[in-house]
């Protein structure tokens, strides 16, 4: 930092020449860090002198170069490109620089090439290209939770797909646009490096110092972890049973280290820094800063974490309230809930009575964030108004997002069904005028309740909301799964169905190949909206046999595994990004689509009697022998239905063209196949 200091006042007194005596110091330091060189360029840039940062940095990239610092020596490069416009000499070296760095890949040239670095390639979009390859380059490694622990083996560049081997699973392809999204980079210093090639290290470790364990976990995490996570990746070191209370003991520590930095108030993240903070000042920086409605949230979580650093902001929040409870009525009633709650005795120079005075509680209940609270106001409405609380909670309703405030202010109503049906049938009215209301509702469809509006009567309504309301899709669609719309038409109504295929193409949401799953699934029921008359399918009775086991092993084998298949995989993260997912998903579809096709079939479906063949003419069921007329030799065909189709004994569907040329005729009767003339000299059973 004083090195900084003195360039940055060398450059305010324009003495370049000891800035460049300075520079030269800094160079041959090994301790200093490469970002304060960065720090001095960029204030010589401000001063315009780019030109001259673009030499000392230069002569810094030099001097690692030469010291075979080439990771550091890129670093300086890139950076010198903000302090050129010619970018020429820049791409000859990077590309230099990052073949030697990279000299065992034996992709590099490859990864090169493609980004077009060396080319005429925007610079910066190339570098970001060719790190990208080179950061999946062989023998580097990663996890999935899938599939475990995973080695590239090959890459495939002018495909950007990999080739990795997982511990579950081998020679796995993946695109570089999905492992981005999948895979987590690992070195061999990383935990699940660690647990997965060494697992004995751990179990030591986790055996002599849990603590030191969970920490090199942290550390070895770019990003918070949850406590559940925290579990996942530990389970396999530590022993199932003893999990729990390890992670207590634990947590604890990690709560007063000053290099674990914990956030979040519902679910907790805990995260591992270098730097040290004492927790005692941030948690007085948090709360000096923080909005003053939610200084009683932090207070609230202080009290249970921070008691002693409580106490000492106690009388700032009674100072907070005492000034603030006619503005803020709010905050002052979180304050003294509070208070309440803690059993303290503060000096608030207001009552509650002195709040709902001034205010409404249905005022103030939407602004607390604590449910608290929010459940005390709710009695405190229902006392002070016997007969018009029904009233106020519907005004409450209509005005909060809050999912659980909704869930509290329902509860009530319960015993006020028919103002609760009144509000529900609102909602569905106009979705649009009430979208977090509406999405709420979802939500309960979508976990069993209010089944009544997952009725053709609403189908229209829910599928047109897609339209206007934003991120509901995910949720509407395991409200209507292909199985629950199957269902739902069975239930509908000629006109509910008609309303339904108009919303369908009307959609500007759903997806083409959505569009024509649910207008398969309204054929199957009216298929005299698409014009299209029932057609008869003859089968003989083994077919018929075969057709209906398939049918029962698709719905009670393979339906089934693929709804497991689906649950499996939305565990593993983003469903925008989860292949596995989707892959699921399509296989749902096909699932649901066969059986349709399978089950309409089979509704149309007359077997052949042998016993009522007519063998007169050529029907359905005959054997029938024909002679060439120009070489006198001799075919037969038998024509059976679609599902006993061999065509290596020579038996045809009724539907297939030569089927329709013969069907109707006798014998004598001449017909031409294949551009040769046949006459028919024999109708037989074919059965």
């Amino acid at each position: 930092m004083k090195s900084i200091d003195r360039a940055q006042k060398l450059i305010a007194q324009k003495d370049l020449k000891k800035l460049d005596d300075l520079w030269t110091e800094m160079v041959l330091d090994e301790h200093v860090d490469i970002v304060a060189f960065f720090e001095i360029a960029e204030t010589l840039k401000k001063s315009d002198e780019a030109a001259h940062a673009l030499v000392l940095l230069e002569m810094l990239a030099s001097h690692l170069e030469s010291e075979k610092e080439i990771q550091k020596a890129i670093q300086v490069y890139k950076h010198m490109l903000y302090y050129t416009k010619d970018d020429t000499k820049m791409r000859k070296k990077l590309t230099s620089l990052y073949k030697t760095l990279y000299h065992e890949s034996t992709h590099v040239n490859d990864y090169i090439e493609i980004s077009g670095i060396d080319k005429t390639e925007p610079i910066f979009k190339a570098i970001r290209k060719l790190e990208e390859f080179l950061k999946y380059d062989v023998g580097q490694y990663f996890y999935f939770e899938r599939y475990g622990l995973g080695e590239i083996i090959d890459t495939i560049p002018v495909r950007r797909e990999i080739v990795i081997n997982f511990e579950k699973k081998e020679r796995h392809f993946l695109t570089l646009d999905i492992a981005r999204g999948l895979l987590t980079p690992i070195d061999s210093e990383h935990f699940l490096y660690k647990k997965h090639k060494n697992i004995a290290e751990l179990k030591d470790l986790a055996s002599a110092d849990p603590f030191a364990l969970i920490k090199l976990l942290l550390k070895s995490f770019a990003q918070p972890l949850t406590a559940a996570q925290i579990k996942g990746y530990v389970d396999g070191v530590v022993e199932k049973k003893a999990l729990s209370k390890v992670w207590e003991k634990v947590r604890k520590r990690l709560e007063k280290d000053d290099n674990v930095k914990v956030s979040g108030r519902t679910m907790k993240t805990y995260a591992y820094s270098e730097s040290t903070v004492d927790k005692q000042e941030e948690a007085i920086t948090a709360f000096e800063k923080a909005p003053t409605h939610e200084k009683y949230l932090l207070a609230e979580y202080y009290a249970k974490k921070m008691p002693a650093f409580f106490k000492q902001i106690e009388p700032r929040l009674t100072e907070l309230g005492n000034n603030v409870y006619k503005k803020e009525p709010a905050v002052a009633l979180g304050i003294a809930l509070l208070f309440d709650d803690l059993k303290i005795e503060g000096n608030l120079s207001y009552t509650l009575d002195d709040i709902f005075a001034h205010t409404k509680p249905e005022k103030i209940i939407t602004k607390l964030n604590n449910v608290d609270h929010q459940k005390i106001l709710l009695h405190v409405i229902k006392e002070k108004n016997p007969h018009e609380w029904p009233d106020i909670l519907e005004t409450v309703f209509f005005s909060t997002g809050d999912i659980k405030l909704l869930d509290e202010v329902v509860q009530h109503l319960h015993h006020s069904p028919q103002k609760l049906k009144n509000i529900y049938y609102a909602v569905f009215s106009v979705p649009k005028q009430f979208p977090q209301q509406f999405q709420w509702m979802l939500k309960k469809i979508q976990s069993g309740d209010l089944q009544e509006y997952r009725s053709p009567r609403f189908i229209p309504k829910l599928i047109d909301s897609l339209d206007y309301i934003k991120g509901i899709k995910a949720t509407m669609s395991n409200i209507l799964s292909l199985e629950t719309f199957d269902a739902i038409l069975h239930e509908a109504e000629e006109d509910e169905a008609r309303r339904i295929l108009e919303s369908i193409a009307r959609s500007q949401t759903l997806l083409e190949y959505e569009k024509k799953d649910f207008s398969r699934i309204i054929e199957y029921y009216f298929p005299h909206f698409f014009g299209k008359e029932e057609k008869t399918i003859y089968t003989t009775e083994s077919a018929l046999l075969k057709k209906k086991d398939e049918l029962h092993r698709i719905m009670t084998i393979e339906i089934p595994e693929n709804k497991k298949e689906i649950s499996r995989a939305r565990e593993y993260g983003d469903l925008s990004e989860n292949f596995e997912y989707k892959a699921a998903r399509e296989r749902q579809d096909q699932l649901y689509q066969k059986v349709r096709t399978l089950e309409a079939a089979l509704k149309k479906v007359t077997v052949i009697d042998p016993k009522t063949i007519d063998t007169s003419r050529v029907t359905v069921g005959a054997r029938v022998t024909l002679k060439s007329v120009q070489r006198g030799e001799h075919i037969h065909y038998t024509i059976l239905g679609r599902w006993d189709t061999d065509l290596e004994k020579n038996i045809i569907s009724s539907e297939a063209p030569v089927a329709r040329s013969l069907l109707g005729k006798v014998r004598g009767d001449r017909v031409t196949l294949h551009n040769n003339e046949y006459e028919i000299v024999e109708i037989e059973k074919g059965l």
